[in-house]
């Protein structure tokens, strides 16, 4: 029978973003100095522009 960890997780190190032309995932790294807003839908919205990827 499996254990449960007594650690705590760990944070994902990656964002996923799908572009909506392509209908590709894209996936982001990131960083600590990235700004994060949370929508009224519970959406992140990033305040780095997601069309230069």
């Amino acid at each position: 029978m499996a254990k449960a960890s007594e650690q705590p997780l760990q944070p994902n190190p990656f964002r996923t973003y799908r572009d909506p032309k392509t209908g590709l995932w894209v996936v982001i790294p990131v960083t600590k100095t990235t700004n994060h807003f949370s929508s009224s839908v519970g959406q992140e919205i990033s305040s780095d522009s997601k069309d230069t990827l």
